[in-house]
């Protein structure tokens, strides 16, 4: 999967570069702009696609690597591949409830253009965690003694982007005071709860499977 994914993307390196050049702009400002409305093209959007898998694929590792970690590197039962492969699975459906949750949140409490900036900042913070993970996720592949290191280093690096997509979601939001209430219950619904269960999900795959 790993072989896989750095191919694809080596691949289309040439719009790799170009959505580069965009991600500072689309993680962090909630400037206005006339062409906030513009689309991406089909081969810009089928590579950014090709970053979330990476970013997918690099989560389902680094949970596996966790759970083998915790119980003392050794995971219950067979089946390797399908166990990652589950996990990365379960890093998409991840994905997918933040990007929900990001859409049904934003155009039901502000307006159609922070939504869509909003939802940028998301994919953004996304594409740039998948290409920060792939250095903790490769060491601990080919270099197990530095699992717990990379480990936490994984961890601050999700930490990190989840701030950046935090604040700007926050500065699109904050209006008045009352409006902090509503920002501290979605800090709670939706950046703590999930990632509880999807720890929950992933022990279930992993461990009591």
């Amino acid at each position: 999967m790993v072989v896989a994914v750095i191919v694809l993307i080596g691949l289309n390196m040439r719009h790799v570069k170009r959505i580069f050049r965009s991600l500072p702009q689309d993680l962090l400002s909630v400037r206005r702009r006339s062409n906030a409305f513009d689309e991406h093209t089909a081969n810009e959007t089928r590579v950014s696609l090709l970053q979330l898998l990476q970013l997918w694929v690099y989560e389902g590792l680094l949970l596996f690597m966790w759970l083998r970690d915790v119980n003392g590197n050794t995971v219950s039962g067979g089946g390797l591949t399908a166990r990652v492969a589950m996990l990365v699975a379960l890093a998409c459906a991840f994905y997918l409830f933040q990007l929900g949750a990001c859409m049904t949140v934003g155009y039901v409490f502000t307006d159609k253009l922070s939504a869509i900036l909003w939802r940028r900042g998301l994919n953004a913070s996304q594409i740039t965690l998948g290409w920060a993970l792939a250095a903790p996720a490769l060491v601990s592949l080919f270099y197990p003694g530095l699992t717990h290191d990379m480990l936490l280093l994984a961890a601050t690096l999700y930490i990190l982007s989840r701030i950046c997509y935090i604040y700007k979601g926050f500065r699109i939001f904050y209006h008045k005071f009352p409006s902090l209430l509503y920002f501290i219950l979605y800090l709670c619904t939706l950046e703590i709860i999930p990632v509880i269960i999807t720890c929950l999900l992933a022990v279930e795959i992993c461990v009591k499977s």
